[in-house]
């Protein structure tokens, strides 16, 4: 649930040889400098692939200062071994639980249907903008349980300016972008921590029932004196995390359901067979009378192409960073100890040499990968080995089901727009659209968008 992201800026600078086992200047991988210090970038999926799995004991996390000045040394980012993989397990296995995959899938649903309500109602909707309230408003009820209203306002005008010192010259000085990030996290800190203080005594008369949220989580693990022993203080520990945690709302999520509409009003073809697969499943659950669960959502076998696909082209994690701790050799390619590597994911997504006709949105191509040996190592929106985002399912799930309603309830037309790729993945004008209500008794025609 974390964005390891990176600008596609990075490989404008150029590049010369490396004293290597293969010349890097003209294969996949290859040495340049960002800003005076070696770095060394792998556009090769295979030796991807190994920088993400020897993660902790030949790999470890290496990121701009501008991101370690303002999520500091202990962040989920940086930290490695143990306490990271104990981490990394009890969000993983909270994510995965019954109890909350019934709950989440009904906040999501509630949450998506209250926000299309409000499109068909405005004369322009600017897409990006509002998904993002949307989506942060889900999270946050997942990890703290806050619900609409003037704390999660608050809340989210503070994270805002936090989230802006990410990507900036790290530089403290008053005034600053760094030192106004800053003082916006001391905030969110505070801000968390009360709900943190007010959730100890609970979370301790609770212990035998299920986690809510990931305060509870995070709160029992501290409780029992697990991954935080070397914490001095383990309100602020939780805090912090829980404050890290939220920073995929502000950019992963959004961005993916952003550029699925994007690509949709683009490829009336992909929308029609969209609608179908969807007003198929309405129609059954209509008939039957049950609830929508999980593996309903995640059963739409064309709405998991149309995620993948989107997911590939928007590259909304373009690529992670690794310091190699010591001498490492894979496939002919020598990184020495102490270089930086940069994991291109955005390379591989679109090597023309793994996808046919990269550049193209065509959600059935995922019909002819899946089950190819090399589909995993060639496709990684989310990262992979011990840092495999722990909320790959629950991204799937939300995206599934805003698709769901918005295809199955309504119909939209899309202004030109496009897309923006520094220093993040955005639209130039956040995707402006007038959404109208529909009643759909039967899958559309390509000429009905």
């Amino acid at each position: 649930m974390y964005n390891d992201t990176f600008s596609d800026s990075l490989f404008h600078f150029s590049y010369g040889n490396l004293s290597a086992c293969k010349p890097y200047r003209y294969g996949k991988v290859f040495k340049t400098n960002i800003i005076g210090t070696p770095i060394i970038i792998s556009t090769d999926a295979e030796v991807n692939k190994v920088v993400l799995q020897n993660h902790g004991n030949t790999f470890v996390p290496a990121y701009p200062k501008s991101i370690t000045e303002l999520l500091g040394e202990n962040s989920i980012l940086s930290i490695n071994g143990p306490h990271q993989k104990r981490l990394h397990t009890l969000v993983s296995a909270f994510l995965r639980s019954p109890h909350l995959k019934e709950r989440i899938t009904r906040d999501i649903e509630a949450s998506v249907g209250l926000t299309l309500t409000s499109w068909s109602q405005l004369p322009l909707v600017h897409v990006q903008d509002e998904i993002k309230k949307m989506t942060f408003e889900i999270l946050v009820k997942l990890l703290m349980s806050i619900s609409p209203g003037e704390d999660l306002d608050i809340l989210k005008l503070e994270f805002e300016e936090f989230i802006k010192g990410l990507i900036c010259i790290p530089i403290r000085f008053p005034g600053t972008r760094l030192y106004k990030s800053l003082k916006a996290k001391e905030s969110l800190i505070k801000i968390v921590k009360k709900v943190v203080e007010e959730r100890q005594e609970a979370t301790i008369e609770r212990t035998n029932s299920p986690a809510n949220d990931a305060v509870d989580v995070l709160l029992r693990d501290v409780n029992d004196g697990g991954g935080s022993d070397k914490q001095s203080q383990p309100l602020d520990f939780v805090s912090g995390k829980i404050v890290e945690m939220m920073i995929p709302g502000e950019e992963t999520m959004p961005t993916a359901m952003t550029l699925a509409v994007k690509f949709l009003s683009d490829n009336p073809v992909a929308l029609a067979k969209l609608v179908e697969e969807n007003m198929e499943m309405k129609m059954r659950k209509s008939e039957s009378g049950k609830e929508y669960n999980w593996s309903d959502y995640m059963s739409l076998s064309f709405t998991q192409n149309v995620i993948n696909e989107t997911l590939r082209m928007a590259n909304i994690i373009n690529g992670v960073w690794r310091k190699a701790l010591k001498d490492v050799e894979i496939k002919g390619y020598l990184i020495p100890k102490g270089w930086c590597v940069l994991a291109s994911f955005i390379s591989v997504h679109m090597d023309e040499d793994i996808y046919e006709n990269p550049y193209q949105f065509d959600p059935w191509r995922w019909d002819r990968i899946n089950g190819m040996s090399n589909s995993n190592i060639c496709f990684t929106p989310f990262g992979g080995g011990q840092r495999l985002c722990p909320g790959l399912e629950l991204s799937k799930l939300e995206i599934s089901i805003f698709l769901h309603q918005l295809v199955t309830r309504y119909s939209w037309t899309a202004e030109k727009d496009e897309i923006v790729s520094f220093p993040t993945v955005k639209m130039k004008r956040r995707l402006p659209i007038r959404v109208t209500p529909v009643e759909r008794t039967s899958p559309i025609s390509v000429e009905d968008h």
